[in-house]
């Protein structure tokens, strides 16, 4: 039975911090906000953007509407994320062993298919699931059953692969898979429990490839 392994997105696939870097950099330019204070503010409010904005205007005076700011913001830093060659190399790996992969991801269909476009994952990845096409969202195990579904893959080997316990271990187990957390260095926090963790995703396909020989593609 050839395994399959469900990727998530955001700092799993694709590194999110850099692309808010790159973003910061712009926006500080452009507007004369400090970008030590972006990171800052990026760090209390990254998910609630629209605050995010509403600080930025009330602490520096910000032009424009928050609204218009979201809008922009969810345009370009989709644009921004990195393309990492060893990141690609290493699911390129897996898929050549015969491994069934998908993406499976909460956002807006559109930004994280712009992701993926901008890390060069499109082609190794074609099969994606995003929460806002689905009205569903990680940890919800229906999301990951509709990737197996897409797939046409079984429940026996898989793997889920993520950075977030809440919604990518959380809802794998729940899903009734097998987890893989990815720690970027963190020590566990307590919560749900994966079956395996690696400090990246790269280490993580490594791993995968080296636990299990699937023979050619069938």
């Amino acid at each position: 039975m050839r395994p399959t392994a469900l990727f998530d997105l955001d700092d799993t696939l694709t590194d999110r911090a850099a692309a808010f870097t790159a973003w910061a950099k712009e926006f500080s330019a452009a507007h004369a906000l400090p970008e030590d204070w972006l990171h800052e503010a990026d760090a209390t409010h990254s998910g609630r953007r629209r605050a995010f904005f509403a600080l930025a205007k009330a602490r520096h005076g910000l032009p424009g509407t928050v609204e218009e700011h979201y809008a922009a913001f969810r345009r370009r830093t989709p644009r921004l994320v990195p393309y990492r060659p060893a990141v690609n190399a290493a699911v390129r790996a897996l898929a050549a062993r015969g491994w069934r992969l998908a993406v499976v991801t909460n956002g807006d269909h559109d930004a994280q298919h712009a992701k993926l476009a901008a890390a060069r994952l499109t082609d190794l990845l074609p099969t994606v699931v995003v929460s806002s096409d689905h009205g569903i969202r990680k940890p919800d195990p229906a999301l990951f059953h509709a990737a197996l579904a897409q797939l046409g893959a079984p429940t026996g080997d898989v793997w889920v692969v993520g950075d977030s316990l809440t919604a990518d271990i959380a809802g794998g187990n729940a899903a009734g898979l097998r987890t893989l957390w990815i720690s970027h260095g963190r020590t566990h926090p307590g919560g749900p429990r994966p079956e395996h963790t690696a400090g990246t995703v790269v280490e993580a396909c490594t791993w995968l490839l080296a636990r299990t020989d699937p023979g050619p593609p069938t």
